[in-house]
Protein backbone atom coordinates (compact mmCIF):
# COMPACT_ATOMS: atom_id res chain seq x y z
CA UNK A 1 0.00 0.00 0.00
CA UNK A 2 2.63 2.35 0.82
CA UNK A 3 4.07 2.23 -3.14
CA UNK A 4 0.93 2.74 -4.24
CA UNK A 5 0.09 6.26 -1.91
CA UNK A 6 3.60 7.15 -2.43
CA UNK A 7 2.95 6.79 -6.34
CA UNK A 8 -0.42 8.88 -6.57
CA UNK A 9 1.09 11.20 -3.89
CA UNK A 10 4.18 11.71 -6.78
CA UNK A 11 1.93 12.01 -9.95
CA UNK A 12 -0.35 14.61 -8.31
CA UNK A 13 2.53 16.87 -6.74
CA UNK A 14 4.70 16.67 -9.24
CA UNK A 15 3.57 14.64 -12.33
CA UNK A 16 5.70 11.55 -11.93
CA UNK A 17 4.29 8.77 -14.05
CA UNK A 18 2.54 6.30 -11.57
CA UNK A 19 3.92 2.94 -13.01
CA UNK A 20 7.49 4.88 -12.76
CA UNK A 21 6.89 5.72 -9.22
CA UNK A 22 6.13 2.56 -8.27
CA UNK A 23 9.16 0.95 -9.02
CA UNK A 24 11.19 3.56 -6.69
CA UNK A 25 14.11 0.75 -4.76
CA UNK A 26 14.95 3.25 -2.17
CA UNK A 27 16.29 6.60 -1.15
CA UNK A 28 18.93 7.68 -0.11
CA UNK A 29 21.35 8.28 2.03
CA UNK A 30 19.98 6.58 5.35
CA UNK A 31 16.87 5.54 3.24
CA UNK A 32 15.28 8.78 3.83
CA UNK A 33 17.55 10.91 1.65
CA UNK A 34 16.81 13.51 -1.70
CA UNK A 35 18.21 10.66 -4.07
CA UNK A 36 16.32 7.73 -5.87
CA UNK A 37 17.14 4.66 -7.20
CA UNK A 38 14.56 3.53 -9.72
CA UNK A 39 13.99 0.41 -11.57
CA UNK A 40 13.44 1.12 -15.28
CA UNK A 41 14.26 -2.07 -16.53
CA UNK A 42 11.68 -4.26 -18.18
CA UNK A 43 11.40 -7.93 -17.87
CA UNK A 44 15.14 -8.89 -16.65
CA UNK A 45 15.22 -11.83 -14.89
CA UNK A 46 16.56 -12.35 -11.60
CA UNK A 47 16.90 -8.65 -11.04
CA UNK A 48 15.32 -9.05 -7.19
CA UNK A 49 18.11 -11.58 -6.09
CA UNK A 50 20.85 -8.58 -6.54
CA UNK A 51 18.34 -5.60 -5.53
CA UNK A 52 19.77 -5.82 -1.79
CA UNK A 53 23.27 -5.20 -3.10
CA UNK A 54 22.19 -2.31 -5.40
CA UNK A 55 20.85 -0.85 -2.56
CA UNK A 56 23.00 -1.15 -0.03
CA UNK A 57 25.85 0.29 -3.31
CA UNK A 58 23.67 3.19 -3.59
CA UNK A 59 23.04 3.76 0.00
CA UNK A 60 26.77 3.87 0.37
CA UNK A 61 27.70 5.91 -2.50
CA UNK A 62 24.79 8.34 -1.83
CA UNK A 63 26.43 8.68 1.79
CA UNK A 64 30.31 9.04 1.13
CA UNK A 65 29.99 10.69 -2.48
CA UNK A 66 32.13 10.01 -5.50
CA UNK A 67 35.20 12.73 -4.63
CA UNK A 68 34.91 14.17 -1.66
CA UNK A 69 33.24 12.09 0.74
CA UNK A 70 30.55 14.45 1.33
CA UNK A 71 26.25 13.25 0.95
CA UNK A 72 25.43 13.34 -2.86
CA UNK A 73 22.11 15.02 -2.65
CA UNK A 74 19.20 15.40 -5.81
CA UNK A 75 20.46 12.75 -7.81
CA UNK A 76 17.95 9.96 -9.55
CA UNK A 77 20.06 6.60 -10.36
CA UNK A 78 18.49 4.48 -12.82
CA UNK A 79 19.09 1.25 -13.30
CA UNK A 80 18.31 -0.01 -16.88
Amino acid sequence: QEFKARARYLNEKYDYDVNEARKIWCFGPEGTGPNLLMDCTKGVQYLNEIKDSCVAGFQWATKEGVLAEENVRGVRFDIH
